[in-house]
C-alpha cells in the first residue's frame, strides 16, 4: 500500500475498480476489494448515477460500514419516496453518455494547500462585498488557467460554460431530508460574460456571476421541477447537442468537499486516503478535501494535449503541488 501512497498515480487507480467508466451498464452497484501483501486493502465502489447522487452514495457507504462493525446507532435508514415528490418523465431521447470518450483523456491530481486556497479566495473576492468560497475560487482559477494555457481565447465562435451540480435538498421548501435516496441534484450553468484575462477583477466578477447562477436553483426552481421537469431535460439535450457539435466547450466541476468521505470505518479504522479515479469525461474536475480537511485535492481530467500545456502553466504551479505523496498524512 505504501507504494500507492508514496507515488499515487491517478491513471493506475482504476485497477481497484471492478469496471471501466465508459462501459454502459445497468448494474446499480459494483464493488471490488483489493488486498495488499502488507495486510492493507483498497475498496473500490461504483454506484450508478441513475440511482443516486454523491450524498446518497456516501450515506450508503457510511451506513454499510456501520453495519459491518456492528454500530447500529450509526445506520441511516434510507427513504425511497423521491418518486412521490417529482413526476416521472420520458428520458429516451436524452443521452447521458455524452462527453464520455475512451481515448486521450488524462487524469492528474493537483493539491491546493490551505494557504493557496485562502490566497485565491482573497484574490477573487473583488470589492470584498462577497467572499469567494473555496470551490468558487478554485473553479474560476482552474478554468482561467485552462483557457490561458490552451489558448482557448483564440478560438472565436465557441460558447464556454462552467457547470456545477447543485444539491436540491437544501433548496427545496420544505427541505428534502438527507436520507432521501436518489439523484437529487440539478446543474447550474454559467456562461462567462467575457473571456478571462490576467486581471483578478474579472475573475472576481465571474465568481459573482457563477454564484448568481447557482442561486437561481432555489425553492421556486425546485417547485417548477416538481410540477414539470421537461424544460430542464430539453435544456440538457441542447447542451449535449452543442457539446457534440463542438459549439460548446463545457468545463464541469463536482465537489465532495465537506462530505463525509473519510467517515467510512468498516472496523479497521477510517481510510488512509480517499481518491477519485481516471474518468472518461473530458474537462471534468472533482474536488475532494485532504484528510486533514484544510486543503483540497483537484482531480482534473483533460485531453492529453490540453493537459500537457495546462500542467506546465506557471501561474498554476505557483499554487499547487502536482501529485504529491500522501504517505505523510497516512502515517
Amino acid at each position: 500500500m505504501s507504494q500507492i501512497l508514496v507515488n499515487p498515480n491517478p491513471n493506475e487507480l482504476n485497477k481497484f475498480l471492478p469496471f471501466k467508466f465508459h462501459e454502459a451498464s445497468d448494474v446499480p452497484l459494483r464493488v471490488q476489494v483489493t488486498f495488499f501483501e502488507c495486510g492493507g486493502l483498497a475498496l473500490g465502489v461504483g454506484l450508478s448515477h441513475k440511482l443516486c447522487d454523491a450524498l446518497s452514495g456516501l450515506i450508503f457507504i457510511k451506513s454499510w460500514a456501520a453495519f459491518a462493525r456492528g454500530d447500529t446507532n450509526e445506520i441511516i435508514t434510507p427513504s425511497f419516496d423521491l418518486a412521490k415528490m417529482f413526476p416521472s418523465c420520458d428520458m429516451e431521447n436524452l443521452n447521458m453518455a455524452t462527453g464520455i470518450t475512451k481515448e486521450n483523456v488524462v487524469t492528474k491530481r493537483f493539491v491546493f494547500l490551505k494557504s493557496s486556497v485562502e490566497s485565491l479566495r482573497e484574490r477573487f473576492s473583488g470589492n470584498k462585498k462577497i467572499r469567494a468560497t473555496r470551490v468558487e475560487a478554485l473553479s474560476v482559477f482552474i478554468w482561467s488557467r485552462f483557457m490561458a494555457s490552451t489558448n482557448q481565447d483564440d478560438k472565436p465562435g465557441k460558447i464556454y460554460t462552467l457547470i456545477h451540480p447543485v444539491n436540491l435538498r437544501r433548496q427545496a421548501d420544505p427541505y428534502i431530508p438527507d436520507n432521501m435516496f436518489g439523484n437529487i441534484m440539478r446543474f447550474s450553468v454559467t456562461v462567462p460574460k467575457t473571456i478571462i484575462n490576467e486581471h483578478d477583477e474579472e475573475k472576481a466578477s465571474l465568481v459573482e456571476q457563477m454564484r448568481e447562477e447557482i442561486r437561481k436553483i432555489d425553492a421556486v426552481f425546485v417547485k417548477k421541477l416538481q410540477e414539470d421537469n421537461r424544460g430542464h431535460l430539453e435544456f440538457l439535450s441542447k447542451q449535449a447537442s452543442g457539446f457534440v457539435n463542438g459549439e460548446i466547450v463545457s468545463f464541469s466541476f463536482t465537489s465532495l468537499c465537506k462530505f463525509p468521505v473519510y467517515e467510512a470505518d468498516f472496523g479497521w479504522g477510517k481510510p488512509l486516503w480517499v481518491a477519485s479515479a481516471r474518468m472518461s469525461y473530458k474537462n471534468l474536475v472533482a474536488f475532494i478535501d485532504t484528510k486533514e480537511g484544510d486543503g483540497i485535492e483537484a482531480w482534473i481530467n483533460l485531453d492529453q494535449n490540453d493537459m500537457s500545456r495546462f500542467e506546465a502553466d506557471e501561474e498554476l504551479l505557483r499554487y499547487v503541488s502536482s501529485n504529491p505523496s500522501v504517505i505523510g498524512s497516512a502515517s
